[in-house]
């Protein structure tokens, strides 16, 4: 048994009370004594995690997996939440399938890859690891929950290319999806198209290249078709990611007083407890996924600059456990992990900065919620599995 990775612990340490200390700040003593809470359940998920042998975790992979998609199924008949259906209330609490399915899902993928090196762009390659990561983010999809739904195809990319797949031929995998969504906006949709063109050009022989082409134009196509059949929240969502200055009290608030916070803490910040968008109610859900703009504004560039250090560490540590272990199922688990997170983290604070569309994703150890610290510090004790425990 290897030393457990101190370093990676510390760094968890930091990240969760910087976390408390502007919960706290956001939102009072009442949510900071919740989140205080739902932390004694993330330790009893990672001690399970880390003490339990990996061969058991992931001999237990498809039936963690079925129990899944059975609580993603049963959440769309008798879930709960504004507008959609996310979460179990069991009292006081909500607890959030997809949250779980993020982990399940990348437990089972790490197993069913770790059979397969040097990967090829074909069916029997592929299919197997498409339908296990597509089956539940259809389901997230029917809740409908955009953000974590598409949280777990950055694990699927990131273990296909560790696994050997050609970073075109993951492109390819994901033109559909990219350019549907690029399809939303024709100012966005064009540039995408004429780069994919040029890169499937000088890569690839003239029919396959076509054949690329015509399928990303299909799927661009269908994005008008499917913005029609949105509900009024989602399409407003989409336009104000466009031109958020264009309706600046109804949809497009959220993301400029999250700027607005942002800028204003400049250098060094308003000081703790001093953010006066915050206090004055102007920053919207300031505890969960506008938690990051609180901390810019009392806290500045260096308090942010800090934080996306300690998130780079904390990445950083995660990959280094992958590259020195030489169990595979292990260093899957951390790819895939590690992807998850950096989605997280990436998505999280682009939306604040304006550079991604607003939803709902919380930033990992930072944002107040039960399950999302529960599955992170599962996760975290996996992690530690694999860098303590070779199997």
């Amino acid at each position: 048994m290897r030393k457990i990775d101190l370093t990676l612990i510390l760094i968890v340490t930091f990240l969760i009370i910087i976390g408390l200390i502007a919960i706290y700040s956001a939102a009072g003593t009442r949510y900071l004594f919740r989140q205080l809470l739902f932390l004694p359940f993330g330790l009893v998920g990672l001690l399970v995690a880390f003490f339990t042998p990996r061969r058991i975790i992931l001999g237990t992979a498809e039936i963690l997996y079925i129990l899944t998609l059975i609580m993603l199924i049963t959440v769309l008949i008798w879930g709960t939440g504004p507008g959609a259906k996310r979460w179990f209330a069991i009292g006081a609490f909500n607890i959030q399938p997809s949250e779980v399915a993020k982990f399940t899902t990348t437990v089972v993928l790490a197993k069913y890859l770790s059979y397969r090196r040097n990967l090829k762009l074909d069916f029997p390659n592929i299919a197997g690891p498409a339908f296990l990561t597509i089956t539940p983010v259809l389901l997230i999809l029917a809740e409908p929950d955009l953000s974590t739904a598409i949280s777990i195809l950055p694990a699927f990319a990131a273990m296909l290319y560790w696994q050997g797949l050609r970073p075109l031929h993951i492109l390819l995998l994901f033109i559909p999806p990219f350019s549907f969504v690029a399809g939303f906006s024709i100012y966005f949709w064009i540039p995408f198209f004429i780069l994919l063109a040029i890169i499937v050009f000088l890569r690839m022989k003239f029919l396959p290249a076509i054949t690329t082409l015509i399928i990303s134009s299909a799927f661009g196509l269908l994005s008008p078709i499917v913005i029609s059949l949105l509900k009024d929240y989602q399409r407003a969502r989409i336009k104000n990611f466009f031109a958020p200055w264009l309706d600046p009290h109804g949809i497009g608030w959220n993301a400029i007083q999250s700027q607005i916070a942002i800028g204003s803490g400049r250098v060094l910040g308003k000081g703790y407890l001093k953010g006066t968008q915050k206090r004055l109610g102007f920053l919207p859900n300031r505890h969960t996924d506008f938690i990051f703009s609180s901390i810019a504004e009392e806290f500045g560039l260096l308090g942010s600059i800090v934080l996306l250090l300690l998130f780079f560490l904390f990445i950083h540590r995660i990959l280094l456990t992958a590259y020195k272990t030489r169990d595979q199922n292990g260093a899957l688990l951390c790819i895939g992990f590690a992807a998850i997170i950096t989605y997280q983290i990436f998505v999280n604070i682009g939306m604040l900065l304006g550079v991604l569309p607003i939803t709902g994703i919380t930033l990992p150890f930072i944002s107040y919620g039960g399950s999302s610290l529960l599955v992170t510090m599962t996760m975290l004790g996996l992690l530690l599995n694999v860098g303590t425990k070779p199997e």
